[in-house]
């Protein structure tokens, strides 16, 4: 029989393993393993704002102008104006959707082509910044996905006024890319793969990202890692100039001029960037949203050329934070870019421009700026690139 000394041991004993089992749980639970990979040769930390930085200040300012700005790009129909509660513009407003038609610019997606891809590469713009990228018929990979409702109280709210209201309806649904045939391949041939440039709401959304596949892979900013709940199981934070290989596929993070944060409370808590996918000799880069700045030609010194750009081109009124489509034009000569696809316009008011000046702006400025070595390809809603 226990004494009562050897009781009290016992009984202590049991608490603190019951405890341990505990805390392990806990921890199992939810504590979830996020890979990060750093880059310890890279200044991107604001020691005393204690958050991070832009690796080189932009070449422009907010509501910076240029000769191309005094330049009215809407058609007769299409002019008018209009006061706005939020996003005023102080320079005098304009009917910013007046004319503008979603159905002429989008197309039915070729959903057979994306089941059975018949490419090596194909980019499909979906809306936005969301892309669907596919390459050597094996991967896979989701850029920025919004195909659902706006998270949180920026959706709730957002859409009783002009400028968080949805324009364009998704050419390509969850459901779609996750079809039984599609979800066969890539269960075949790997998992699908998300990238998330940064964490604002019109690129991050998890309405979407809870419906996608369980296996799914996602790659974030450093940072943000630590932010994704704990459900989805695998998630890798990178830094700037990072790589990640899946099989034959390199994933590599690179930086952009702008800013992260989805409160008053987080400002750049997080990174923010662009992504570069190689495969075989395929080089597919996605700006994420930057503006103009040296982060470019350092891009190409350290990375190389591109084969494909998918560059935005709206919301220049911040322009230390958004390409003008001159910038972007810019950009794209400085990374040696040989496809260039813009992106941003479209779905939502992003900015004081009229939904259709982006796509123009970036036509007039491609038309002066003679760039042969470059091909221009805008795309609508639901279009699909393809390259052998």
């Amino acid at each position: 029989m226990l004494n009562k000394a050897n009781r009290q041991t016992y009984h202590k004993n049991g608490i603190r393993m019951l405890l341990g089992l505990l805390l392990l749980m806990l921890t199992c639970h939810c504590s979830p393993h996020r890979q990060v990979i750093e880059n310890p040769n890279i200044d991107d930390w604001d020691v005393e704002q204690k958050h991070y930085k832009n690796l080189f200040p932009p070449k422009y300012h907010y509501m910076e102008e240029t000769e191309y700005d005094a330049i009215d790009f809407r058609q007769p129909h299409e002019k008018g104006t209009r006061s706005y509660a939020l996003l005023s513009d102080p320079r005098g407003d304009i009917d910013r959707t007046k004319g503008y038609d979603p159905a002429d610019y989008t197309i039915t997606t070729n959903l057979s082509l994306l089941n059975v891809p018949m490419h090596e590469v194909q980019v499909t713009w979906i809306r936005h910044a969301s892309f669907l990228i596919q390459m050597g018929g094996k991967y896979q990979i989701l850029v920025d996905p919004v195909l659902e409702k706006i998270d949180g109280i920026v959706g709730t709210f957002g859409k009783y006024y002009a400028i968080g209201r949805l324009y364009a309806e998704t050419p390509l649904t969850v459901e779609d890319i996750t079809s039984p045939l599609y979800s066969t391949l890539t269960e075949d041939k790997g998992s699908l793969i998300v990238l998330i440039s940064h964490d604002h709401y019109d690129h991050l959304n998890y309405n979407t990202l809870k419906k996608l596949p369980e296996g799914t892979r996602y790659y974030v900013p450093h940072g943000l890692e630590k932010d994704f709940p704990k459900k989805y199981a695998h998630v890798i934070g990178m830094d700037w100039y990072t790589t990640n290989v899946v099989d034959e596929l390199s994933i590599t993070f690179l930086p952009a001029n702008h800013r992260s944060g989805r409160s008053v409370t987080t400002t750049n808590d997080s990174l923010w960037g662009g992504w570069l996918l190689e495969w075989r000799d395929h080089r597919i880069y996605f700006a994420g949203d930057t503006g103009y700045s040296a982060v470019f030609r350092d891009i190409r010194s350290n990375v190389g050329e591109m084969d494909v750009c998918l560059m935005p081109i709206t919301a220049w009124f911040q322009r230390h934070w958004h390409y003008a489509p001159e910038d972007a034009i810019d950009a794209a000569e400085d990374l040696g870019c040989r496809t260039f696809i813009p992106w941003g316009w479209g779905t939502w008011i992003m900015s004081f421009e009229h939904m259709l000046d982006p796509p123009r702006r970036l036509q007039y400025a491609w038309g002066h700026r003679q760039r042969p070595e470059m091909e221009l390809r805008i795309m609508k809603m639901g279009e699909t690139y393809v390259s052998e």
